[in-house]
C-alpha cells in the first residue's frame, strides 16, 4: 500500500509540475510597513480574480507568478488597509501598507463543519493556533504543541516515551462515567477521526507499555491552523460526538503560485527533567543489617560500615533513578511541495519521525505521506481531495514495571550491570529493570489511511450545495514476546515466566459524509440571511483479535506452534448515527449576528424509544464598536453571547446484557458466563445545557486586545457503570445516574508591547479557572471509579464521586486529629488540627476508613508567550502554570518505605511529634526514628517510616502544583539578500529546548505526568508513570 500511495504521489506531482511551468512572468518585492518600515511577514498577496496567492516571508519579501501585466495584485496584512496595484511592465514592486485603525473585519476562522465565517460574527468561543505557533517548540505529538497556548483547554502529558499521547479536556468533566470519553471531537480537514488509545496485547501494569493515541500518527508540519472549539453552541452542528468540544484541523494547500518546495530537518536529544531526591548515605539491608543480595531496602549500614564487611563495596551508591535512562533522541525529516494555478492547486509532503526513547529498548517510527488537491471544475463547481498515509510504531515497554522493578534494585549494585555473556540476567536478588526492558517486548505497527472528498457546486448567487465523504481506516498489529527458560545453572526468569508469544490485530474504520445546501438572501435593506440545511451519516467499526501462547518449548522460538498453551480472545463494536440539522445566520448591518441551530440525531447505541432526540441552540454578536462611537483609541469591541443544548449517547451494547466466555469448566470445555455489566433498555441520552457570555476588545491600534468570557454547563442524566452488589450476578449496571456541573472563565490578553523598524516584542497571555460539582447521583449514594491505586504493599486511595463534592476527589487513609470538644466530620480531614498521637509516642493513623484528602483537577491553568524580533533573529518563550490540585504519589510511598527518600536520613536520631494526647496535653515523648533497638533501649521494629509512614495514604497526596519555562526557541532567518542569486527561496535555522526550568513541590518524577493511559478520565495518581523528558532540538529549514 505504501508503494503504491508514493507512486501515485510522484507521478501526480510531475504531471502537476507541467501544467504549472508555463507561467509567463513573475514579480518579486518587498511589504513594509508605511508607518515604521517594519517588514511585513506573512502579507498575503494574491493576484485578482484568480486563485493564485502568496504570503511574504520573515524578510517581507514575496515572489509571484502573473499571466500578464494587465495582472493587479492584492496585498492584504491584518491590522493594514488592503492595496490593489496593477503590474504593469514592472518585475519588482515593493510595497508599503498603512494600518488600519477600524474594525477587523476580515478575520475568518473554521467553525463547524469547514464552514468559515468572520470571527465578528461569531456569538461564542473559539481559539486558534497557526502554523508557526504550533510548530514553533517542534513536537511530535500535537496535543503537547497546544500545551500552554489555549485558555480553558487541559493538556497533560502521558509521558515522555517514545510516540506516547496526551490528554486533552476543554473546559472540564462532562462524563462522570470512567470509562465515558471526555476528550474533543477530532476533525481534519472536514474528516471525523480516531485518537483512541488502544490497550489490547499491553498486559498489566498501570502505565501499560507507554502506547499513544492515534494523534500521534498525524505529521505536525503539514497542519496549517488548529481552532478550538469550546461550548455548545460552537459545537452544536457537530451533534453529540462534538459534546466535549472540538478539534478543527486543517491542513496545508496549495499556494497557486508555480512549484513551491520546503525541506526540514530537526534533530534533539530527550533526557529525564526530574528525578527523585534519594539518600545516599545507607546502604542495602534491613534492621541495619548489610544485605547486598535480596529485595533492596536501603534500612542497612551507613556505606563505610558496609566496606568494613564487604570491601568490594563501592565508596558511593549508585543513582539508578539516573542511570537506568538513556539519552533519548529523536530525528524528523519533512518535504513538502506545493504550488498551482486557477484551475489546480496542490499540497504534498513526505515525511519520517524516529525517536529512541530514555528507557532502554524502547523506540517509535513514523513515516507519513500527504496529498492535498484543490480543484476549479467550472466557475460553478469546484473540489478537493485531501489524503495521508502513516505508518508507525516501534518497541513499548511498560513503564510502571520498569519503574517498580528500579525501585526494589539497591543502590549498592550499577543496574546497567544486567547480563552474563550466556544471556542470562545478573541477578542481585531481584529482578534488573533493564533485563527486563531488553526480553519482554511489545512491537506495534500502524497502517492507517485518512481521506476526504468535497465537491461544491454553486448553483446560483443565493444556493450552494457542497457534498463532503470521508474515511479513517487502520490496521494495528502487535506483538508480544517474552523468552521462556532455558534451564541453566542460575537462571531467573524476571517477569517472562516459561516465555509467551502474543500475536494481536485491531482493525478500525469509520466513515462520515455531510451533505449542506447553503441559501443566503437578502431579507430586507439592513438584514441578510443565511440558511444552512443539512444530512450527516457517521458509521464505525472495531474489530480486534488476539492469540497469546504461553509456556513455550523452545525458549527463543517466538512462534504459536511452539507454545504449550494457547488463549484467544475476539471482539467486535459497531456504531452508527444519523444527524439532520439546520443553521440560521441572521446579520444586521454587520454589526449584530443571530445565529440559530438546531440538530436531531439517530442513535444506534439506545433503544428505539430513546435513540432520536433533538437539541437547539442560540447565539448573539453584538459588535458595538461598529455601532456606537466609542473613544478613538478603541478598535474592536464585540459581546457574545450564547446558549446551547448538546445530546449525548451511550457506548455501544449498553441497553443490552450478554454473554462471556468461561474456560474454568473441569471438562476443559469452554462455557457461557453471564456479562459483567447488566444493560438497561431504557436508557436515555445525556444532555448538557450550556451557557456563554463573553467581550472581545481591541485598542491603540490593535496593538492590545483582549477576550474574557464566562461559561456556565450542566448536564443531567450521565450515563455510567455503577458498581452493584454480587447478589445481583453482575457487577456493574448501565444507568442514568448523574448531574455535574462545570462553570468557570477564561481570558486572553495578546498585546505588541514594543515595536520599531528593526525590533518587535509580541505577547500574549491565557488564563482560565474552571470548577465542577457533581450535583446529583443516584439514590444520594457515592459511587467509586476507576481501579484502586496503592503504595507499597498498603496506603490505597480510590476515586470517588459523591454528591455535593467535586469531580477528582481523592479519598485514603489519614492520621487522626485531636478535635477536643469539636465534632469530627466523617468524610474530611482537617489539617489545621493537632495530630493525635498515641502513648507510644507516635501519630496514630486509621487505616480502615478513609477520608477526603485532595482533588486532582486544576483550580486555575495558565500560558504566557512571548516573541522577541531582531532583524532576523527571534526569541520565543512559553511558559505555562498549573496550579490547586493533588495527586497520589506512589513512587515516593515505595521510596519511603524502601528508606531511599532522602529525608530518611533522620533514621538514626530522636524526634518528638508535634500533637496531643488523648486527654488533650501537648506529646513530649521522644522517639526514635529508626529500626531495632534504639539507644534508649526500646525496641522499634521496621521503624517510623515503614511502620507508621509509608502504610498512610494522606501524607503521599500531594500538592501537584507546577510553573515551568515549557519551551524557548531561537531562530534565524538567512537575509533575503542573501539569496537573490540562488534557487533557496528562503531558509533559517533554530535551537529550541523543551521543559527547561520547572518548580514544583512535588517529589519524584514530573508531576504532569500521569499513571494512566491518554484518554483516561482517572488522573489523580502518578506513580512510576514514564518520565517527562528535557529536550534539545537543533532545526534547518530549507524552501526553494
Amino acid at each position: 500500500m505504501r508503494k503504491v500511495f508514493t507512486s501515485l504521489l510522484l507521478s501526480f506531482l510531475f504531471c502537476f509540475s507541467l501544467i504549472v511551468s508555463a507561467q509567463v512572468k513573475t514579480i518579486t518585492g518587498k511589504v513594509s510597513s508605511a508607518e515604521d518600515g517594519t517588514n511585513l511577514p506573512g502579507v498575503g498577496i494574491k493576484i485578482k480574480g484568480s486563485q493564485t496567492s502568496v504570503i511574504s516571508n520573515q524578510d517581507g519579501r514575496y515572489s509571484i507568478p502573473v499571466p500578464n501585466n494587465q495582472s493587479i495584485l492584492v496585498f492584504t496584512y491584518l491590522g493594514f488597509v488592503t492595496q490593489e496595484i496593477t503590474v504593469g511592465n514592472r518585475t519588482t514592486l515593493d510595497v508599503e501598507l498603512k494600518p488600519d485603525e477600524t474594525t477587523l473585519k476580515e478575520v475568518e476562522i473554521t467553525t463547524a463543519l469547514g464552514i468559515t465565517r468572520q470571527a465578528r460574527s461569531l456569538g461564542y468561543s473559539a481559539q486558534g493556533v497557526n502554523a508557526e505557533d504550533l510548530n514553533i517548540n517542534k513536537q511530535p505529538n500535537l496535543l503537547n504543541a497546544l500545551q500552554g497556548k489555549i485558555a480553558g483547554a487541559t493538556i497533560t502529558s502521558v509521558g515522555g516515551g517514545p510516540g506516547q499521547g496526551a490528554n486533552i479536556r476543554i473546559r472540564g468533566i462532562n462524563s462522570i462515567d470512567a470509562s465515558a470519553s471526555n476528550e474533543p471531537l477530532y476533525v481534519i480537514d472536514g474528516v471525523q477521526i480516531d485518537n483512541s488509545t488502544s490497550l489490547q496485547g499491553s498486559g498489566s501494569g498501570t502505565n501499560t507499555r507507554s502506547v499513544g493515541n492515534r494523534l500521534s500518527d498525524l505529521n505536525p508540519e503539514d497542519i496549517e491552523t488548529m481552532n478550538i472549539l469550546k461550548g455548545g453552541a460552537a459545537t452544536a452542528l457537530y451533534g453529540l460526538r462534538g459534546a466535549s468540544g472540538v478539534v478543527v484541523i486543517t491542513t496545508k494547500k496549495g499556494s497557486g503560485t508555480g512549484l513551491r518546495t520546503n525541506f526540514s530537518t530537526t534533530y534533539g536529544v530527550d533526557n529525564i527533567n526530574k528525578t527523585p531526591d534519594i539518600q545516599r548515605e545507607y546502604t542495602a539491608g534491613i534492621l541495619g543489617v548489610y544485605t547486598p543480595i535480596g529485595l533492596g531496602p536501603a534500612w542497612g549500614p551507613t556505606i563505610a560500615e558496609a566496606k568494613l564487611i564487604d570491601p568490594s563495596h563501592p565508596d558511593e551508591l549508585f543513582d539508578n533513578y539516573k542511570n537506568a535512562f538513556d539519552q533519548g533522541s529523536q530525528l524528523r525529516n519533512s518535504l513538502s511541495v506545493s504550488g498551482g494555478n486557477e484551475t489546480i492547486r496542490v499540497f504534498s509532503s513526505i515525511s519520517s519521525f524516529r525517536q529512541d526513547g530514555m528507557l532502554p529498548f524502547t523506540d517509535y517510527k513514523n513515516l507519513s505521506a500527504r496529498l492535498n488537491t484543490d480543484l476549479k471544475i467550472s466557475p460553478k463547481w469546484t473540489a478537493g481531495i485531501n489524503m495521508t498515509y502513516t505508518n508507525s510504531g516501534g518497541f513499548r515497554y511498560d513503564a510502571d514495571r520498569f519503574g517498580e522493578s528500579l525501585t526494589y534494585y539497591s543502590g549498592r549494585w550499577d543496574v546497567r550491570d544486567y547480563i552474563q555473556p550466556n544471556g542470562l540476567q545478573v541477578w542481585r536478588g531481584t529482578n534488573n529493570p533493564i533485563f527486563g526492558a531488553a526480553t519482554n517486548r511489545l512491537k506495534d505497527n500502524v497502517n492507517r489511511f485518512i481521506g476526504g472528498l468535497n465537491i461544491n457546486f454553486a448553483a446560483t448567487e443565493w444556493l450552494n450545495l457542497s457534498y463532503r465523504v470521508g474515511a479513517d481506516a487502520y490496521t494495528d498489529n502487535r506483538f508480544r514476546t517474552a523468552p521462556g527458560r532455558r534451564n541453566l545453572p542460575g537462571e531467573n526468569v524476571y517477569d517472562n515466566a516459561d516465555g509467551f508469544v502474543g500475536d494481536y490485530n485491531s482493525t478500525y474504520r469509520a466513515i462520515n459524509s455531510t451533505l449542506l445546501a447553503t441559501f443566503n438572501h437578502k431579507l430586507t435593506e439592513n438584514i441578510t440571511g443565511t440558511l444552512r440545511l443539512g444530512f450527516e451519516l457517521y458509521d464505525r467499526k472495531l474489530k480486534s483479535t488476539g492469540v497469546l501462547g504461553s509456556q513455550l518449548s523452545i525458549f527463543n522460538d517466538f512462534r504459536l506452534v511452539n507454545a504449550k498453551v494457547l488463549e484467544a480472545s475476539q471482539s467486535l463494536s459497531q456504531y452508527r448515527s444519523n444527524g439532520f440539522f439546520g443553521e440560521a445566520v441572521f446579520d444586521y448591518k454587520s454589526f449584530l449576528y443571530l445565529t440559530l441551530t438546531g440538530r436531531n440525531d439517530i442513535t444506534s447505541t439506545l433503544s428505539p424509544d430513546n435513540r432520536s432526540f433533538f437539541y437547539p441552540s442560540a447565539s448573539l454578536s453584538y459588535v458595538f464598536s461598529d455601532h456606537i462611537k466609542l473613544p478613538e483609541f478603541i478598535n474592536q469591541s464585540k459581546l457574545r453571547v450564547s446558549y446551547a443544548q448538546i445530546g449525548k449517547d451511550a457506548a455501544p451494547y449498553s441497553t443490552s446484557t450478554g454473554f462471556s466466555n468461561y474456560t474454568g469448566l473441569p471438562t476443559g470445555v469452554t462455557g457461557l458466563t453471564i456479562a459483567a455489566n447488566l444493560g438497561d433498555p431504557n436508557l436515555k441520552p445525556e444532555f448538557t445545557d450550556t451557557y456563554d457570555v463573553g467581550l472581545e476588545m481591541a485598542f491603540f491600534k490593535n496593538r492590545l486586545s483582549f477576550d474574557i468570557g464566562y461559561y456556565y454547563s450542566l448536564s443531567k442524566d450521565q450515563i455510567i457503570r455503577a458498581n452493584v452488589t454480587s447478589a445481583t450476578g453482575y457487577v456493574t449496571a448501565s444507568i442514568n445516574a448523574g448531574t455535574i456541573r462545570n462553570k468557570g472563565i477564561e481570558l486572553v490578553i495578546n498585546g505588541t508591547p514594543l515595536q520599531t523598524r528593526d525590533f518587535s516584542w509580541e505577547s500574549g497571555l491565557n488564563f482560565s479557572a474552571n470548577r465542577n460539582r457533581v450535583l446529583k447521583l443516584k439514590d444520594g449514594a457515592p459511587i467509586t471509579y476507576g481501579a484502586a491505586t496503592g503504595g507499597y504493599i498498603n496506603s490505597p486511595v480510590n476515586f470517588k464521586l459523591v454528591e455535593g463534592q467535586p469531580y477528582g476527589n481523592i479519598y485514603g487513609s489519614y492520621y487522626l486529629r485531636y478535635y477536643g470538644t469539636q465534632p469530627e466530620d466523617p468524610n474530611v480531614t482537617d489539617k489545621s488540627l493537632p495530630l493525635l498521637i498515641g502513648a507510644n509516642g507516635f501519630p496514630i493513623s486509621s487505616l480502615t476508613r478513609q477520608k477526603l484528602l485532595g482533588n486532582s483537577q486544576p483550580k486555575w491553568i495558565a500560558g504566557f508567550t512571548n516573541n522577541f524580533t531582531y532583524k532576523q533573529f527571534t526569541l520565543s518563550t512559553l511558559f505555562d502554570g498549573r496550579w490547586g490540585h493533588q495527586k497520589f504519589n506512589r513512587l515516593e510511598n515505595f521510596n519511603s518505605a524502601f528508606g531511599i527518600a532522602d529525608y530518611t536520613t533522620d533514621r538514626r536520631s530522636f524526634k518528638v511529634f508535634e500533637g496531643r494526647l488523648a486527654d488533650g496535653s501537648p506529646n513530649t515523648k521522644q522517639v526514635w526514628l529508626g529500626q531495632g533497638v534504639g539507644p534508649d533501649g526500646v525496641n522499634y521494629g521496621e521503624g517510623y517510616y515503614r511502620l507508621y509512614h509509608r502504610v498512610l495514604s494522606e501524607p503521599f497526596v500531594q500538592d501537584a502544583s507546577w510553573i515551568r519555562l515549557r519551551s524557548a526557541s531561537l531562530s534565524y532567518n538567512l537575509p533575503g539578500k542573501w539569496l537573490p542569486q540562488s534557487f533557496i527561496r528562503n531558509a533559517s535555522i533554530s535551537v529550541t529546548g523543551n521543559n527547561l526550568w520547572l518548580y514544583t513541590k512535588y517529589y519524584g518524577l514530573d508531576p504532569e505526568s500521569i499513571s494512566a493511559d491518554s484518554g483516561s478520565n482517572v488522573d489523580g495518581s502518578a506513580g512510576f508513570t514514564y518520565p517527562a523528558a528535557r529536550s534539545f532540538l537543533f532545526t534547518i529549514n530549507v524552501g526553494f
